[in-house]
């Protein structure tokens, strides 16, 4: 298989699933988890779970979504409501970009909606839709 275990922790490092790994290096996520295993490495520790994130998504490096929440959600293509965005994510053509980690949720959601009008503001971000009710209370 051939994935060191520098490579392996840079991976698990960027909140990376066992399953984009293994497609990576064209294996299964069952062999990623031999590996873990093998290296003894603590991926919640490495993909630091305990934490909230807000993530871009990006597609030809500019910035189509931003969102928040566990670790793993900003891969998840199944809970997308624009089926535009979602295709893309099935097809491989987004890319993610880490951009904040937080202990409260709330924080992470806030600076997602500071993101989130920010972005609006420059004419990306076209897969989000901004609610009024939060954007004004970030303001307050």
């Amino acid at each position: 298989m051939g994935i060191s275990k520098k490579q392996l922790i840079e991976h698990l490092s960027k909140k990376m699933t066992n399953q984009d790994i293994a497609n990576i290096y064209g294996t299964t996520f069952q062999k990623i988890i031999q590996l873990i295993k093998k290296y003894e490495l603590n991926p919640n520790e490495l993909r630091r779970v305990n934490k909230y994130t807000v993530y871009l998504h990006l597609l030809n490096e500019e910035v189509v979504y931003v969102g928040s929440g566990v670790w793993y959600r900003c891969r998840r293509h199944s809970n997308r409501r624009n089926s535009e965005h979602k295709q893309l994510m099935q097809n491989g053509k987004i890319e993610y970009k880490f951009v904040g980690e937080f202990d409260r949720e709330e924080d992470a959601r806030n600076y997602e909606m500071e993101l989130i009008t920010k972005y609006k503001n420059l004419g990306k971000a076209k897969f989000n839709k901004v609610q009024s009710k939060k954007i004004k209370k970030i303001h307050k």
